[in-house]
């Protein structure tokens, strides 16, 4: 029963295929190290590994290099695999994803810093930075600062940073976006929230490190879509990938849901009632039914916009101030219907789903803390949508 439940699956590439069979081998390690990754607020090093050598930390690696060059779509897909066994694992993925994305539009000699060595290289991203400078010197920038909540941290080879880039005075001028090797970086331990510890999103520091000017790019030249390659995934702009980062809340729905379901189908009563089974409750019933058209209908609506963006890369068009708006819409509906779900899923299992020794509870505070992430905030997608359909093309904000 639990096989089948939740969403029609659209056709997958055979590519997508074989790597959603590597996540389903390496989804015991995944559960096993996932109480070890909350306590120590990182993945172990044996689940890093698996899921490198898996082949997860080349999904928006450019095929050129050796990488997956995966659909926006597709990619959503694997990291919901993922987060079925281990949703900070699916979000550590996911982010290197979405940073190679925009990794691979810094050009040829980007790339060959990258990924020369090969494909399987994880990254993490922070466009926000804290007290960030940067000084211009001979063939760069040298960047001090730190970058809060980067998640994967303490797996990533590189990391995509928010910098400024000076004018001729030497003063941060305009929003720029710099690939500094971690290797460069220290790591100041600040991650200890209540859900999603184990992606390690602690704070990177740097003091001084030297950014040639080919791993630098102007912030306004990757959300506008200039000057970027050939590959159609790498035209994508920003705020349009923002849906792929529901992927793996998506998962966690979806693992909640099968959770549930196996607590009803072992035959568990119903507390306080003459129901000798949950499974016999009409409310239950009913219960489990909105919670599984919920999470329908998020993957529905995160499938559209992830279909529509890859397909308006392709074609070459320009979607429209709507069309964009309408993606971020889409994600904050879909981020809001799962936590609806999981409310419902949680109210059948009852306050035992709450035990410390319990899947479903992690699952919980992975979803809410995951969806409070500001690219997935409803009501601005909602005030980004608005405006957009009464024609107020007043920006709201910068990732759209």
């Amino acid at each position: 029963m639990t096989a089948s439940i939740s969403g029609e699956r659209a056709p997958l590439t055979e590519p997508t295929r074989r790597l959603m069979a590597a996540v389903q081998e390496i989804a015991p390690v995944l559960r096993r190290t996932a109480d070890a990754a909350e306590r120590d607020s990182r993945l172990t090093p044996e689940a890093e590994r698996a899921l490198r050598e898996a082949g997860l930390f080349r999904l928006g690696v450019p095929k050129r290099w050796g990488g997956a060059e995966l659909a926006p779509a597709d990619s959503m897909e694997v990291t919901a695999e993922v987060a079925l066994a281990c949703p900070s694992s699916a979000w550590v993925v996911m982010v290197s994803y979405v940073a190679q994305q925009i990794a691979a539009s810094f050009g040829e000699q980007g790339r060959q810093d990258l990924w020369g060595g090969g494909p399987d290289v994880p990254m993490c991203g922070v466009f926000g930075s804290t007290g960030v400078v940067s000084a211009p010197v001979e063939g760069g920038l040298l960047v001090s600062g730190s970058w809060a909540w980067a998640s994967g941290s303490h797996h990533a080879d590189w990391a995509l940073l928010g910098v400024p880039l000076p004018g001729e005075s030497g003063a941060g001028t305009e929003r720029g976006l710099a690939l500094v090797p971690a290797s460069a970086l220290a790591i100041e331990k600040t991650w200890d929230m209540a859900g999603m510890r184990g992606t390690g999103s602690d704070t990177l520091v740097a003091d001084e490190v030297f950014v040639p000017y080919h791993r630098l790019r102007r912030f306004s030249d990757v959300v506008q879509g200039r000057g970027l390659p050939e590959e159609s995934l790498y035209r994508i702009p920003p705020g349009s990938m923002t849906v792929v980062s529901m992927g793996p809340l998506l998962g966690i729905g979806r693992a909640a849901l099968q959770l549930t379901l196996e607590t009803v189908e072992g035959g568990k009563p119903m507390a306080m009632s003459l129901h000798a089974r949950l499974a016999d409750s009409p409310s239950v019933q009913a219960a489990l039914a909105e919670a599984a058209i919920l999470i329908d209908s998020a993957h529905l609506h995160l499938r559209r916009s992830a279909e529509f963006i890859a397909a308006a890369a392709a074609s070459g068009s320009t979607p429209t101030l709507v069309e964009r708006a309408r993606v971020r819409m889409d994600a904050g509906h879909a981020s809001t219907c799962l936590r609806q779900a999981m409310q419902a899923l949680l109210t059948v299992s009852g306050a035992g789903s709450f035990s410390l020794t319990g899947t479903l509870q992690r699952h919980w505070r992975d979803l809410e803390t995951a969806s409070r992430h500001p690219t997935l905030n409803p009501g601005l997608a909602k005030e980004m949508y608005g405006r957009a359909l009464v024609g107020d093309g007043r920006p709201v904000s910068p990732m759209v």
